[in-house]
C-alpha cells in the first residue's frame, strides 16, 4: 500500500512539471536582443509564430528557434515571437541553448517541422517540454 502512495506522488510530481500553453495575459515578447532575424515585414511575406509554453521544466534555459538552419530567436517560457519570412518551403525548429547546463546538449535535442507557406499565410508552432519525451515542437492553433 505504501508503494502505491509513493508511485502516485511521483506521478503527480512529474505531471506538474509538464509545460502548458500560456494564457493570453502570460504571453510576452522577448527583448529585441533575443530576436535575431526576420522581424521586418515585406510585401508578399508569410508569417511564422512560435510560442513557448509556461511551466517549471527547463524554465531556466532558453529555447533557440531556428529557420532553415539559422538561429532566429531565443525564447524564455511564456514568450511568443513572430517572424516575417518569404513564401515557400521552410524548416522551423528548436533546441536547448544557453550557458552552463542549458547548453550542455545544445543542438542534440533538435526538433524540426517542415512547412510550406503561400504569400500571406500564417503558421503557428508551439514549444513544449515533457519530462518523458523531452522537447516537443509542433504545429498548433493556439
Amino acid at each position: 500500500m505504501r508503494h502505491t502512495w509513493i508511485i502516485a506522488a511521483c506521478s503527480i510530481t512529474l505531471a506538474a512539471c509538464v509545460t502548458k500553453p500560456p494564457r493570453p495575459d502570460q504571453l510576452r515578447q522577448p527583448p529585441a536582443d533575443r530576436l535575431l532575424a526576420f522581424q521586418a515585414p515585406s510585401d508578399g511575406d508569410s508569417t511564422i509564430v512560435v510560442t513557448r509554453d509556461v511551466g517549471s521544466l527547463q524554465s531556466a534555459c532558453y529555447m533557440a528557434v531556428f529557420l532553415d538552419g539559422k538561429v532566429v530567436a531565443k525564447l524564455a517560457t511564456g514568450e511568443v515571437a513572430t517572424f516575417h519570412v518569404p513564401a515557400g518551403d521552410h524548416i522551423v525548429g528548436t533546441w536547448n541553448t544557453g550557458l552552463g547546463l542549458c547548453g550542455y546538449r545544445e543542438g542534440e535535442d533538435r526538433r524540426e517541422q517542415a512547412t510550406i507557406l503561400k504569400p500571406g499565410d500564417a503558421k503557428r508552432f508551439r514549444i513544449t517540454v515533457n519530462p518523458n519525451s523531452g522537447i516537443e515542437f509542433s504545429p498548433t492553433t493556439l
